[in-house]
């Protein structure tokens, strides 16, 4: 089973301060809409994750959002809803690892009660070619009758490689591209796989690329459609 980690993610009265004051790689627009859509290495359509910014609260230079999530397999069939928190301090986007993943992960779960704890995914305000960024890591762990599925996930050797132009059916975004190695562990597999993220200002992640342990791209994720109010 192949694993995508996407980490990619106001009322109008504040909303443009969000915008300056905030951070550029996560969308706090409260009402703001956006879908990822999932492709296997022969562009075939896998599945599609439709997210919306419900609620953004503001404590001085703090910033929280609740995000509502629906997750749709490769017959365009509702396979689950679920919901999460990210937020933003001095202008620093945090987020668990496992708020972004590909929805084949979420169906493992079904729709039991999970708890996850670990460290956030980290992005400054302000990246730089060459930079690197602190690992994340997420514990996953849900009671399933008499057995425990647990899951753990990590990210290393996080750095900003350079910017490209990155097309989309969501529009053209000028993006940092950054590579990481991910690290899956269950009890049934260990795998170690490369992941390049592209983040657009504003925006947020745009596109993924999932690479195998020979270096061959297995699957990918693009911004499919964004909706700011």
């Amino acid at each position: 089973m192949k694993f995508i980690l996407l980490f990619p993610l106001l009322s109008f009265c504040i909303g443009d301060i969000v915008g300056q004051d905030c951070t550029p790689w996560f969308p706090f627009n409260e009402d703001t809409r956006f879908e990822y859509s999932f492709f296997d290495k022969k562009d075939r359509l896998t599945g599609r994750m439709e997210y919306h910014i419900a609620n953004v609260t503001q404590t001085g230079a703090d910033y929280r959002a609740d995000v509502t999530s629906k997750f749709f397999d490769k017959k365009d069939k509702e396979a689950g809803t679920f919901e999460f928190e990210v937020s933003c301090s001095d202008g620093v986007y945090r987020a668990n690892v496992s708020n972004f993943m590909n929805p084949a992960v979420k169906e493992m779960f079904g729709n039991v009660e999970v708890s996850v704890t670990g460290e956030d995914l980290v992005i400054p305000p302000n990246l730089k070619v060459g930079e690197k960024l602190p690992d994340a890591n997420s514990h996953m762990e849900a009671e399933m009758g008499i057995i425990t599925m647990k899951m753990d996930m990590e990210i290393t050797n996080r750095e900003v490689l350079g910017k490209e132009t990155v097309v989309t059916p969501a529009g053209s975004f000028e993006a940092f591209k950054v590579t990481a190695q991910e690290h899956i562990k269950m009890p049934v597999m260990n795998r170690t796989s490369t992941g390049i993220y592209f983040y657009a200002p504003g925006y947020g992640q745009v596109k993924y690329e999932y690479f195998d342990k020979k270096g061959n791209l297995d699957s990918y994720m693009l911004l499919t459609k964004f909706d700011r109010p």
